[in-house]
């Protein structure tokens, strides 16, 4: 009798065993599997805060951009001007790295996803098919931050 009470209470210590190492298990999966969701959730913030800061630099960029495309004849070979266009090479080199990348445009038909047509014009070109680029329109991680503004053919 004393043998059998033993052995139930092996029994009742072995399902307990198994009980808690089962709930330990449960666990450390749980677990793991928050520590992934904690991570992708702070990647993704990342990149939401990276592309609304990229957002809010794409005017300087543009602006540097415009200021090259008219630059003065007489100011072609100046120091400063090689300079400011260098600061600009960097500048946008820098936001590339950041995964920043140029919605194609001209000779590309059009997408009205990537671009927004501001003027049909008449052109030797396809119909559809975007003959000029009149701002540039930007990517990041896949979603378009701002469309590229374009003249399309007729």
């Amino acid at each position: 009798m004393k043998k059998n009470i033993q052995n139930k209470e092996i029994k009742k210590l072995e399902c307990k065993i198994a009980e808690l190492t089962s709930g330990w298990q449960r666990t450390q999966a749980d677990f793991e599997n928050h520590k992934k969701q904690s991570q992708e959730e702070r990647v993704k913030l990342i990149k939401s805060a990276n592309s609304d800061l990229i957002y809010e630099l794409l005017p300087i960029l543009d602006n540097f951009q415009l200021a090259t495309k008219h630059l003065p004849k007489e100011l072609e070979d100046n120091n400063w001007t090689a300079g400011i266009q260098q600061i600009e090479k960097q500048f946008e080199e820098i936001l590339n790295q950041s995964g920043l990348t140029k919605v194609k445009t001209v000779n590309t038909q059009f997408n009205p996803e990537l671009h927004e047509a501001l003027a049909e014009i008449e052109s030797d070109k396809k119909s559809g098919t975007i003959v000029e680029e009149v701002l540039a329109g930007y990517e990041y991680d896949n979603l378009v931050l701002r469309p590229a503004k374009v003249k399309v053919a007729k």
